[in-house]
């Protein structure tokens, strides 16, 4: 009897430790209060970024919507594109962003990248200006977005701000938006189907979301997030609409990435091909 009792025993306690080991480690929470500015920024650098100063990379996806006055807005193109981000957090609390970034306009049904477009509104053949920019983002601790001081989009020229959080169930969203205008410097000799007029005027609406528990987990800097934007704003010089009235909109989805190796195969090769090095160094 005595041991068979020892055997059950050790059977048992085995089982305790098996379920014991099972378990799963409690992270540690940074505790963060979202509905504070200041927590909402740590976040954002978790969300949009990879930890103070550290380098992000994004890859994302979406179509161009057109709308001119009166007429059914079509999709018209696709986008693809790349972008970094860096993130630090200044002792007054204002949160500073870099951003690189590099995208291409591709055909309607996301095949190939568009070297020559016809404009389905008024039938002008049309060469696609592809994009790559960098800018400097400031958003302060009252929430207010704006530039570098003297640089293009300066507290003069844009308007926006970052948050406030959004949170529901295990998933937070925090958004990023803000407008912007800009009088356009006067050119000569303009051909009229690309005179848009002398002021540009824009919204850069973003959101990104991620897991709750993942912004709060202390041992990691970098939050697996997705994201959502959109564009609104008036034509490019290149679509040749001229002063015909209407609008513009991008709608673009993606998500953060661990290295460049998840840009897919043909966006990689254009990138390297037009901007070599730019992958391994973008600049900011």
């Amino acid at each position: 009897m005595t041991t068979a009792m020892t055997r059950r025993q050790t059977v048992l306690a085995a089982g305790a430790l098996a379920a014991a080991s099972a378990v799963p480690v409690q992270a540690k929470s940074l505790n963060l209060d979202l509905t504070k500015t200041v927590d909402a920024y740590r976040a954002y650098m978790k969300m949009r970024g990879a930890g103070e100063g550290k380098l992000a990379l994004w890859w994302y996806t979406g179509t161009v919507w057109l709308k001119v006055e009166e007429q059914l807005p079509q999709q018209v193109m696709t986008i693809d594109g790349f972008s970094f981000q860096r993130l630090s957090m200044k002792p007054d609390g204002s949160l500073v962003q870099l951003m690189a970034e590099a995208g291409y306009f591709k055909d309607a049904q996301g095949n190939a990248i568009l070297d020559s477009w016809v404009n389905p509104f008024n039938g002008e053949t049309c060469k696609p200006q592809h994009y790559k920019s960098k800018q400097t983002i400031i958003a302060k601790p009252d929430t207010s977005l704006t530039g570098e001081e003297g640089a293009r989009m300066d507290g003069n020229n844009m308007k926006g701000r970052i948050g406030p959080a959004s949170v529901n169930g295990d998933q937070v969203w925090i958004p990023e938006n803000f407008g912007a205008r800009f009088t356009l410097p006067k050119r000569e000799n303009v051909d009229p189907k690309e005179d848009m007029g002398n002021v540009l005027a824009n919204a850069s609406l973003a959101v990104f979301s991620a897991k709750v528990s993942d912004v709060q987990n202390a041992d990691i800097e970098s939050a697996p997030s997705t994201m959502h934007f959109q564009n609104l704003g008036g034509w490019r010089p290149w679509m040749r609409f001229g002063k015909t009235p209407g609008a513009q909109t991008w709608q673009l989805f993606g998500h953060k990435v661990a290295n460049v190796d998840a840009i897919p195969a043909a966006l990689r090769t254009r990138l390297e091909n037009d901007y070599p090095g730019w992958l391994k160094d973008p600049g900011i």
